[in-house]
């Protein structure tokens, strides 16, 4: 897979993602979410897209600070906050994305190794 063809995925991915559309579809149908910290896995493109909108509805202010596509791979370094104002911590996470024809096969990410991390609940996977 080329830089571009991996480029125009996330293209998609992040448009879909913005719009609040069905972000399932740029998944393959086995995909996978890792959270490296915990080990915990969400398989499937319907439950990663789930957990994917319960992760991102529980947080706010996202802040992009490195994004990088290479040949079938994307890497995105962030933060965020807390979504409820009762907390003023911030979460830095990192996000690695394995591209293959087309769709994102696997994503792994990194800083969100539980509660503690952003001072509140989060997402479980068993929720996906």
């Amino acid at each position: 897979m080329s830089t571009a063809s991996a480029q125009r995925t996330m293209d998609r991915y992040f448009q879909l993602m913005g719009r609040g559309d069905d972000i399932a579809a740029c998944y393959s149908a086995d995909a996978t979410w890792v959270i490296a910290d915990t080990g915990e896995v969400v398989q499937g493109a319907v439950a990663v897209r789930d957990y994917v909108i319960a992760l991102h509805a529980s947080r706010a202010d996202w802040h992009t600070h490195t994004y990088v596509v290479a040949d079938g791979h994307a890497y995105l370094e962030g933060d965020c906050a807390a979504a409820d104002a009762q907390h003023d911590v911030r979460t830095r996470y990192c996000v690695a994305y394995d591209i293959a024809d087309d769709l994102i096969s696997a994503m792994r990410c990194y800083g969100f190794g539980g509660p503690a991390a952003a001072g509140e609940s989060q997402p479980s996977a068993a929720e996906g």
